[in-house]
């Protein structure tokens, strides 16, 4: 018999006994315990999936009651897990990519002396992470998405001796939770309306349902609200960039591979909700393309090379959003999936960079290290090609798909935004190429000491590369494995993936192809720095996010600052002032009441006597 749950257990084992016993194990088998148990969850995936696909296609779906979540009204609603071939996707990718990231880390955190604690976190980040993706309904699905949260505050604020770790991990938590409430009040006004959460019982009751009504709109608003927080989505994108203070692994896993693709998962999971809410729907679309340019703009002058890849991020999390929005299911899907293998592939090149050069990220330290770390060069340069949309790179079939149903469903406006970008992407990425392994050698301390990676670092980004490079291939066997699931949703009839006309496929890779081209002839040939233009208007702004940080600070920040500085001020002393008083008063009270408190039981007889007597006089009179 199939158990969903096991697959849930092994990465709980391991946070559990790590953090428990890690302090008393051997420094290296810390790590390898950690990614044994998740090669096991991966395993065990593998084989639950492999079970979904033997099954015929309309049977592939069941459901796992660990036992009642009871509620305060109306039914029960269950501890249940739930796994069909959407849910299956996240699953293998979570524990395979999760697997190489775990091993990687080993190599990466093996000096680090709280690497006992990192892996005990990182396992409970993976548990989380599977319990949001097998959740049977939202109250569930709401579980794993606020352990996600507490998870990715902990990793963020990893190295809590710095300040800006624990400014990062607490801006990420706050955000994170604006989002945890938008969820928590569509769910509460869907269970209040259909007394049920499940996702089998809600879309039968969506599948009779009038589109565009005022409920669905502002219940598909609320769930929105949380993957627009989860997946960074603009204006609620600002946690992300910051959240690079953690180790480069968990940038990688949680930043790129997992965490930030939750919000997609929970769009695409509820999307006969969004088919009844059309506005919401273009709502999505809009700002997913909006997000896709605006970050791909701040990348360009970025001096960190984990800011451009973590704004990178952003900007292919705008194309995920992009394709929901169109509808294009199964492409955004896609690009998840091709996402994680080269944008973990990115980030683990970068982390082996950074750990060659003792732990700088200033690109404007780096450069002529190609032929220090022509292993890592080469893994860079796929990545990049592939998130690029070069061809026959994974990054450009999945965008491809996105934008070519686009197209043909006549959001040209948006197809012209993603096209635009794709240019865009390829000049900033190759800038962070040209800029890291080509040119003059710009720190000769940080080149002299530069090494390639241990073997335990450099074969999980090995695999990577070559998962970016032929993960293009698996675009017809997601098609079909995602088609049926998605025909049976009401709405969804034509999320499958679709071509595009020729002409824009060649102008999309035209364009990433002068992106790469133009970077090339600035930092590959004429070697300028990475300052370069920052000193001018344009650059200013884009390197600075376009002042997001500040205006969030202007209109939410500092009004909450100055309320609370209020309360502090005038009410709380009036209030607590009163209540002194009122203690005041009775220890007043008291103090008179005290004589009489004497001790001689004779008086307190006598007392008892005279309220006796007085009461029964008083009863006499009245008769």
């Amino acid at each position: 018999m199939q158990s969903i749950s096991a697959v849930l257990w092994p990465p709980l084992l391991g946070a559990v006994s790590i953090a428990a016993l890690g302090g008393y194990l051997p420094k290296r088998w810390v790590g390898v315990w950690a990614s044994l148990l998740i090669l096991v969850s991966f395993a065990l995936g593998v084989g639950e999936v492999g079970h979904l696909a033997s099954l015929a296609p309309a049977a592939r779906a069941w459901s796992e009651t660990l036992f009642p979540f009871v509620t305060g009204f109306g039914p029960a609603v269950p501890w249940q897990l739930f796994l069909d071939p959407l849910s299956g996707v996240w699953l293998l990718v979570i524990t395979g990519v999760g697997f190489l990231i775990h091993v990687y880390s080993i190599g990466y955190m093996g000096e680090d002396p709280g690497e006992a604690r990192y892996f005990a976190f990182l396992n409970f980040f993976i548990f989380a992470m599977l319990l949001l993706v097998l959740a049977g309904n939202l109250v569930v699905l709401l579980i794993g998405w606020a352990l996600v949260g507490l998870a990715s505050y902990f990793l963020i604020g990893f190295w809590y001796e710095r300040p800006s770790a624990v400014a990062a991990a607490k801006k990420a938590f706050v955000m994170n939770t604006l989002g945890d409430v938008g969820i928590l009040l569509g769910l509460v006004l869907l269970y209040l309306r259909y007394h049920t959460v499940s996702y089998p019982g809600l879309f039968a009751a969506f599948s009779h349902a009038p589109v565009g009504s005022p409920f669905f709109e502002w219940t598909a608003f609320l769930l929105y609200v949380g993957a627009m927080a989860k997946s960074a989505q603009f204006p609620l994108h600002m946690w992300l960039a910051d959240a690079m203070e953690g180790p480069t692994p968990v940038s990688a896993l949680i930043h790129a591979a997992t965490m930030v693709t939750a919000g997609v998962y929970l769009m695409v999971r509820i999307y006969p909700l969004l088919h009844l809410a059309p506005a919401i729907q273009g709502l999505i679309g809009d700002i997913g393309a909006f997000t896709a340019i605006f970050a791909a703009s701040i990348a360009f002058f970025q001096q960190d090379i984990k800011k451009v890849l973590a704004y990178s991020t952003l900007s292919q999390l705008g194309y995920m959003f992009l394709g929901v929005g169109v509808g294009a299911l199964a492409a955004g899907v896609f690009h998840f999936l091709t996402h994680a293998f080269f944008k973990a592939l990115l980030f683990l090149a970068a982390g082996s960079v950074i750990h060659a050069l003792g732990g700088e990220q200033d690109l404007g330290r780096m450069g002529g290290l190609g032929s220090k770390l022509p292993w890592t060069m080469a893994a860079f340069l796929v990545g990049c090609l592939a998130i690029a949309g070069i061809p026959p790179f994974s990054g450009y079939f999945s965008k491809e798909a996105i934008l070519g149903q686009a197209f043909n469903q006549g959001h040209w406006v948006l197809w012209g935004v993603g096209v635009l970008t794709a240019g865009m992407t390829a000049f900033y990425m190759f800038r962070a190429f040209f800029l890291t392994f080509t040119g003059p050698v710009r720190d000769a301390h940080l080149h002299a000491h530069a090494h390639e990676a241990p073997g335990v670092m450099t074969v999980p980004v090995v695999l990577l590369a070559v998962l970016a490079i032929l993960g293009g291939a698996l675009a017809e066997p997601l098609d079909r494995w995602l088609g049926p699931t998605f025909a049976a949703w009401p709405g969804a009839s034509s999320a499958g993936l679709q071509e595009g006309p020729l002409f824009t496929t060649v102008l999309t890779v035209g364009l990433a192809v002068v992106g790469a081209v133009v970077a090339w002839r600035l930092y590959g040939v004429r070697h300028l720095e990475a300052k370069a233009g920052i000193d001018r208007a344009p650059g200013r702004w884009m390197l600075a996010a376009w002042g997001m940080d500040t205006a969030w600070s202007w209109a939410v920040v500092e009004p909450l600052k100055a309320t609370g500085e209020y309360l502090r001020a005038v009410v709380e002393p009036a209030v607590l002032g009163a209540v002194g008083r009122l203690g005041q008063g009775v220890l007043g009270w008291a103090e008179d009441l005290r004589p009489l408190e004497s001790g001689y039981v004779r008086r307190y007889g006598l007392s008892i006597l005279v309220g006796v007597g007085a009461l029964l006089a008083y009863y006499l009179i009245r008769v």
